[in-house]
């Protein structure tokens, strides 16, 4: 339910959760959402209120159905994935599919991947390309040297962390 109940000439609620309003000479949508307590906001890209209005419950739609589902909006940063990533290879450990030691290795491939990438980039904002690097990055910034079959085990642990990450928290709306 929107927090606000008047609206001004340029404000246009939609499904009573959320509002196009314009902003200069285009309409923008606006939707609050509790689970992140953030507001999602999109431009709409037109000047046109019909098409703003049909624009607009799209993206609410969109947004209302992907919560339904249990996706975000906003992306989660590197870390917080991996630590959704851990917490859920720790019930493989709970329910014997994994090893107590196998969890600690994950843990370690994933702490190397997280100095490398940065904790705090978005796993939206990640691009094919950019793990091409790891590879010599693990070969001359470890300690003691690093065999090339150590590092195709991380980069599989790695790529099964993005993977989950995409498929159970991810929401990737088209223009953003």
């Amino acid at each position: 339910m929107l927090k606000k109940q008047e609206f001004g000439d340029d404000e246009i609620p939609i499904f009573d959760e959320a509002v196009i309003y314009k902003r200069g000479e285009y309409w923008q949508f606006r939707m609050w959402l509790s689970s992140e307590g953030k507001y999602a906001r999109k431009s709409l890209r037109t000047r046109s209120q019909a098409t703003a209005i049909a624009k607009g419950k799209d993206c609410y739609l969109e947004i209302f159905a992907n919560q339904k589902m249990g996706k975000t909006y906003f992306s989660l940063t590197t870390k917080e994935g991996v630590q959704k990533y851990i917490e859920h290879r720790s019930k493989d450990v709970e329910t014997g599919q994994i090893v107590s030691g196998r969890l600690t290795t994950i843990k370690t491939h994933l702490q190397h991947w997280l100095e490398f990438i940065g904790k705090d980039t978005k796993l939206k904002e990640l691009e094919r390309t950019d793990c091409e690097d790891y590879f010599h990055f693990r070969i001359t910034k470890s300690k003691r040297p690093t065999k090339q079959v150590t590092v195709q085990n991380e980069q599989s642990t790695i790529n099964s962390c993005i993977v989950s990450a995409l498929k159970s928290t991810l929401l990737d709306i088209p223009g953003q």
